[in-house]
């Protein structure tokens, strides 16, 4: 009786270990499994991997899984309009993606060759770095290969059957010649009589644009440091031209169309300049003070337009220090193809 106690006592001390046991490589499975899920990545793809010479197909480069609340897109690949054999048709701007906080950004280019052969795209190169601690992280694509394939001439060599060798009459036939000269001096006629009543004054040159988008931005806002705002009027003026050469600094340093969108169109798409969250908002807030008094909503005092176009300075200013020092790392770190 007391070995059949002691037999029990060690097989529920076999089955409870071997519970305990289980539990852990489960939570061990489920730990690994939501690692895996939530870390960064990147991936590259094309549509097709096999073109004829001069057809197109879409290049897609991708940086997932991003907690912009640990980390920012320190360089994204500057790919050059030539990559090995192959050359950029179109290149889309950076589309930004969020997914239950985690943010995927990707772009797509447009790409064709002309020389055939079987040709290696990237890798490509993107860096992240931790806000917490400054470190930075290289992630780096698997290479691509395109081929090309030449076009095949091989059923067009009966294509055009061989004639006979055809008699040219000798005689010369004027009639489709005086008609010609009949059709060229009617039509010399009209153009000279539109031309005459309707002249177009001559083009004028464009002007060259002297310095970089900074600097011009920076001249028009502060000429307006200047202006005296003592009236309704000119307070409306200034806060248009505050609006329209911020835009316009935005168009020319980011391809985005800023002069032909909304804020609230325009605020999602800086997202990749301006990754401080604080900084969007106070930027969105200064849009929207703009517009108020461009239409008649809301008319601010003197001390507050001015402290506004500060902000504006010290915020584009930023994007701008931001969109260099992205540049230089990627001249240093990453390769260019």
């Amino acid at each position: 009786m007391r070995n059949r106690s002691i037999v029990n006592s060690q097989e529920s001390t076999v089955v409870a270990t071997s519970f305990i046991a289980m539990r852990i490589c489960l939570a061990l499975i489920v730990s690994a499994i939501f690692f895996t899920s939530s870390a960064q990545s990147v991936s590259a793809s094309v549509d097709r991997d096999k073109i004829l010479l001069g057809e197109q197909v879409t290049l897609k480069i991708s940086l997932n899984r991003i907690n912009e609340n640990n980390f920012f897109v320190a360089t994204w690949p500057q790919i050059n309009d030539t990559i090995n054999h192959a050359e950029i048709v179109k290149r889309a701007a950076i589309d930004t993606i969020n997914v239950a906080g985690n943010f995927t950004y990707q772009q797509n280019f447009v790409i064709t060759s002309f020389d055939s052969g079987r040709w290696q795209l990237g890798p490509f190169n993107f860096i992240i770095q931790e806000k917490s601690t400054g470190k930075k992280i290289q992630l780096q694509t698997p290479p691509l290969y395109l081929t090309v394939l030449p076009v095949d001439v091989s059923s067009l060599k009966e294509y055009h059957p061989i004639k006979d060798i055809i008699d040219v009459p000798t005689g010369f036939n004027w009639l489709p010649v005086i008609i010609a000269a009949l059709l060229v001096l009617l039509i010399a006629t009209i153009a000279f009589i539109i031309i005459k009543r309707k002249k177009k004054p001559a083009s004028q040159p464009r002007p060259e644009l002297k310095g970089t988008p900074l600097e011009r931005a920076l001249k028009k806002l502060k000429a307006l440091q200047q202006q005296n705002l003592s009236s309704t009027g000119a307070i409306k003026k200034f806060h248009s031209d505050m609006d329209d050469a911020t835009r316009q600094y935005i168009e020319e340093v980011t391809n985005i169309k800023a002069l032909h969108l909304t804020a609230g169109e325009l605020l999602p798409r800086l997202k990749f300049y301006m990754q401080d969250a604080a900084e969007r908002n106070n930027f969105s807030r200064i849009f929207n003070l703009n517009a108020s008094v461009k239409f008649a909503r809301y008319l601010p005092g003197e001390t507050e337009s001015k402290n506004t176009l500060e902000e504006i300075i010290r915020i584009i200013t930023d994007i701008d220090e931001n969109i260099n020092r992205a540049r230089t790392d990627a001249d240093r770190l990453v390769p260019k193809y």
